[in-house]
């Protein structure tokens, strides 16, 4: 099992279309999809959505990566930062689809919530960033 925290890897790039690995674990439960289909670009915009989080107690910042409709292909990543409390306790929840035509047509999802911190969203922007314009590299929370 991984340690707790997301990790986003780029599979595939072309200039068409972006595939990604996501994986995600609270230390407890994990999950992982593998056919998350984006455009390059969505990674920036990501970045941009979580940059500053959390600005205050009723922030809350939410991105899609990939499709959670099972009449599409691949499967999808749905993210949601949010504070816990007043002193500024934030977590993730981090909900994963697989595609539901792959591996004999059995689909899997899992939603989990992951405590972070601001200084770890900051940087996880800055790798977000890199990974789109670098690309084959991952990015940590």
């Amino acid at each position: 099992m991984m340690e707790t925290g997301v990790r986003i890897s780029v599979i595939y790039t072309d200039e068409y279309v972006t595939e990604l690995r996501v994986m995600a674990s609270n230390g407890v439960f994990a999950g992982q999809v593998d056919d998350v289909y984006a455009e390059l670009e969505s990674l920036r915009e990501f970045a941009g959505v979580l940059r500053g989080v959390p600005a205050n107690f009723d922030d809350t910042r939410s991105f899609e990566l990939g499709s959670f409709d099972a009449a599409h292909v691949g499967g999808g990543a749905r993210f949601r930062f949010y504070c816990l409390d007043s002193v500024g306790h934030a977590t993730a929840e981090v909900s994963l689809r697989s595609d539901s035509r792959a591996k004999l047509s059995v689909r899997g999802a899992v939603v989990l919530h992951i405590p972070v911190e601001a200084a770890t969203v900051d940087l996880f922007t800055v790798q977000l960033e890199r990974i789109a314009t670098l690309g084959g590299q991952a990015a940590l929370l």
